[in-house]
């Protein structure tokens, strides 16, 4: 029999793996009802209409088809279509594997800041707790469903794995007393950094967060770099940092001058134009609401209706955003000699969420908070350690809060369980904003229920009657229904307002075929590859339009583009043209 008080003394054998099962088991309660939820949002463009990941042989492709920091997580797409295809179960596994991984990795940097600052408290084996905690608070956060359930937001749990995974080997490698552990640890933090940028842009702030190491956590340990002096090592980390960040500044091809005159139509409140002045102000709010996330996670939703700030006090809260992050810095500075895991806690939440100040035409989303939130619960811990003295009524306090996070977490995970249940959910917390509509509206055609989804692309676009895709999702539930001549109208006003975009062309041509009226099809295929030349699917219908009409050259001729763009010629239009023209070509 293993006695129960061994399974809380760090010496046992059965400490490490007693904890790890709690880990997994814990997070598997409050995940295992997401793997067999649906794909929903972006995951029809990342995995479910993503040609790229379906073949290894166009793989390649995603280099130039999708941006270099999202390329480790689009692999692992692929990998996942190799196994299982579309089957969403393996997706939503792969993505709790690695929040439980990521889950480790924050056990162990926690335990190794608590190593090198000696925070002890008067009961070493609280010392020993708080760690483990930290990591609870971390796995069970109502705020990390969205980058765990929700599938595409894997680019955000992997980025911060290999974030952490950074900053624990930098960890390893400065306090490790023989040098080949130094290099290999070292090593693996470049390798780390390295895989995280091409996962996602947060990975950018590394550099950034080794000074905040140096400076905070590691200002009173030894150096044992026996050729630098400490400035000379900061010298370095700072080089070696701006190299970083030239490496990442090359992946992303960012060009700053696009940053610092960057307008575009707000995603996240209809009618507003972001600005980099008014996105910079809108992040001072977005902080405070994540803090709030992170304090009290209610009212959660995937698509926040956020106005923009036009000023400090347009409104109010955009100065006390501010305000807070200029405390916060003071905080630091004078907490970093004598409270150095709360300080460093505080300057880990300003320095991930740096990266947020990149606009964007989204201005927020909670899965940002998956990385931001290990400083929170960093700094929170430490500072209630120093509060409550009595270990066992902080131990107390700590387990309650896990166990409610848990509760809600479960209960918010409801949410993600397919395209209906989550724009429903959105539309109840943002009811004045027209995405939430447009994708409900979707959600009911996709189930055939098209009256309902008819009400839902109406009220978007009387939200917002500009939005082109409402339009053209309106028709296509009218061409189910058999009003063409109401699908013709709304293609017509979805090309009025947006004449470049394809995808009402193209279906208003499937719809003129539907009446027998080839002509008025053909120009409009003809007009999608003008404006996209290598659209295979109009050089198709133009090849079958005019096959019909036996116009076998003109056929020919769109066949052969087609070969062109794709290698190979597809016999099945070898076929096609045999069955119309009688002969070979």
């Amino acid at each position: 029999m293993i006695k129960f008080d061994i399974l809380f003394d760090p010496s046992s054998r059965w400490y490490y793996p007693s904890r790890i099962c709690i880990l997994f088991f814990l997070g598997l309660a409050i995940y295992y009802q997401s793997f067999a939820f649906d794909f929903v949002f972006d995951d029809k463009m990342f995995i479910v209409n993503n040609p790229y990941i379906k073949d290894f042989k166009d793989i390649h492709l995603m280099w130039v088809s999708f941006p270099k920091t999202r390329l480790i997580g689009t692999y692992s797409f692929a990998l996942n279509y190799f196994f299982g295809q579309l089957d969403p179960r393996g997706y939503h596994i792969f993505n709790f594997v690695i929040h439980w991984l990521t889950t480790g990795l924050v056990w162990a940097l926690t335990r190794t800041l608590f190593k090198v600052t000696g925070w002890l408290s008067s009961d070493g084996c609280l010392r020993e707790e708080l760690p483990f905690i930290i990591a609870l608070l971390f796995l069970v956060h109502p705020c990390q469903t969205q980058a765990v359930t929700y599938i595409s937001q894997r680019f955000e749990s992997m980025a911060a794995m290999f974030y952490f995974g950074a900053i624990y080997c930098y960890l390893q490698g400065r306090i490790a007393s023989i040098n080949k552990h130094k290099i290999f640890f070292l090593a693996a933090a470049g390798l780390l950094a390295f895989l995280g940028i091409l996962t996602k842009e947060t990975a950018a702030t590394i550099p950034a967060m080794v000074l905040a190491v140096e400076l905070i956590i590691l200002n009173k340990y030894p150096l044992n770099f026996k050729k630098f002096s400490t400035g000379q090592l900061y010298l370095l980390i700072t080089i070696l940092g701006l190299i970083f960040i030239f490496l990442f500044l090359k992946i992303v091809r960012l060009n700053f001058g696009m940053y610092l005159h960057y307008t575009a139509p707000s995603e996240s409140h209809d009618g507003d134009m972001i600005t980099s002045g008014k996105y910079v102000l809108t992040q001072m709010r977005v902080f405070l609401t994540f803090l709030r996330l992170l304090i009290f996670p209610v009212h959660q939703t995937l698509d926040y209706d956020y106005p923009l700030s036009t000023g400090l006090l347009h409104p109010p809260l955009t100065l006390v955003g501010l305000g807070l992050i200029g405390f916060i810095i003071f905080l630091i500075i004078r907490l970093r000699q004598q409270w150095p895991l709360i300080a460093f806690g505080l300057a880990w939440i300003l320095i991930t969420f740096s990266i947020n100040t990149a606009p964007r035409i989204n201005v927020i989303f909670e899965h940002k908070l998956y990385l931001i939130s290990f400083g929170f619960f960093l700094a929170a811990v430490s500072a209630l350690s120093t509060v409550i003295k009595d270990r066992r009524i902080l131990l107390g306090v700590l387990i309650t809060f896990i166990a409610l996070l848990s509760l809600v977490s479960y209960q918010r995970n409801h949410v993600w369980k397919n395209e209906l249940t989550l724009w429903n959910d959105i539309v109840v917390k943002s009811p004045h904003k027209a995405r939430p509509y447009n994708y409900r509206g979707v959600a009911y055609s996709n189930n055939g229920d098209l009256d309902c989804a008819v009400s839902d692309f109406t009220r978007s676009i009387e939200i917002d009657p500009k939005l082109v895709e409402s339009y053209n999702d309106r028709a296509g539930v009218y061409f189910k229904q058999g009003k063409l001549d109401l699908a013709i109208a709304d293609y017509n006003k979805a090309i009025e307002i947006e004449p470049t975009l394809i995808v009402p062309y193209f279906n208003r041509g499937l719809l003129y075929i539907n009446r027998g009226d080839f002509t008025q099809a053909i120009s409009d295929f003809t007009k999608v590859v003008e404006i996209k030349p290598k659209f295979i699917p109009a050089y198709t219908m133009l090849a079958e339009l005019y096959c019909q009409l036996k116009e076998y050259d003109k056929a020919w001729a769109y066949i052969y583009k087609i070969k062109i763009l794709r290698g190979h010629l597809d016999p099945r239009f070898i076929n096609m043209l045999k069955k119309f023209s009688g002969r070979d070509r």
